[in-house]
């Protein structure tokens, strides 16, 4: 292709980017460290491709850093991996299993994502008659919590949806998820103005990623995918530290190796 009259071929543009992302390489480390430091941090995933086969991308972001890390697998020991001990510290997800063994290895605490809650609800009650209790209730309760309303009359009027019985294995089976197994992760955001009640800016983070996936269809290889994870992390952890990004990732690269 030409682009303000030079010629450059797909194979040179390949090139730049990996340059680049090796001139990245020790902030991205850096990056790995804060993330696994934070104290709050959200997590989310989506498919990748490389060369073809099906891989995952992972977003660990809070409100200073992104990181992007492509794995094969979509299971617990990615974030088991990166994050290491995390007793003291929380992840905001979307009650995906892989965090709850997470939460098991690590000692993290988890915040359960309001607004997958709600979509999953409301799923419910267009399809079960008996669920448009349950939505009509936790909006009731979500809005509650968002004003501040105490924790222990939160708990109880969850307790209330979780005392009834169901017809329906799938609706008994999202009940006992929700009001009982992660019972004590659906607060957290109440007390602690660090901690957010959804997971939106992971899926915000994700969609960067997304738009790179729906043009390109992945990578085509492993050293492909490492470069645009490095790439995007850098690009992200700028924007939400709301720098002039050109500039800063410039200043990076001045530092003395």
């Amino acid at each position: 292709g030409s682009v303000f009259g030079i010629k450059i071929s797909d194979g040179e543009i390949y090139g730049i980017l990996k340059q680049l992302s090796e001139a990245f390489g020790d902030y991205y480390e850096e990056l790995v460290i804060k993330i696994k430091e934070a104290l709050v941090k959200n997590i989310d995933e989506t498919s990748w491709r490389i060369n073809g086969k099906n891989h995952w991308l992972w977003i660990f972001i809070n409100k200073e850093v992104a990181l992007y890390i492509v794995r094969k697998q979509r299971s617990s020991k990615v974030p088991i991996e990166i994050l290491g001990n995390q007793e003291g510290k929380t992840i905001i997800e979307d009650r995906f299993s892989a965090y709850n063994e997470l939460a098991r290895v690590s000692g993290c605490k988890q915040q359960i994502c309001w607004a997958h809650l709600l979509r999953n609800s409301k799923d419910l009650a267009e399809h079960y008659p008996e669920a448009k209790y349950i939505h009509k209730r936790m909006k009731y309760i979500y809005k509650k919590a968002k004003e501040g309303e105490k924790e222990e009359n939160l708990l109880h009027w969850m307790d209330l949806i979780s005392s009834r019985s169901y017809r329906s294995s799938e609706v008994y089976k999202f009940v006992k998820s929700v009001c009982r197994n992660h019972r004590e992760n659906l607060f957290r955001f109440v007390d602690n103005p660090d901690i957010e009640s959804t997971n939106n800016l992971a899926e915000r983070g994700l969609r960067h990623a997304v738009v790179i996936r729906k043009i390109s269809n992945g990578s085509r290889s492993e050293n492909g995918a490492e470069t645009t994870c490095r790439l995007l992390s850098v690009l992200q952890t700028a924007k939400l530290q709301s720098k002039d990004y050109i500039n800063f990732m410039n200043n990076l690269l001045q530092i003395p190796k």
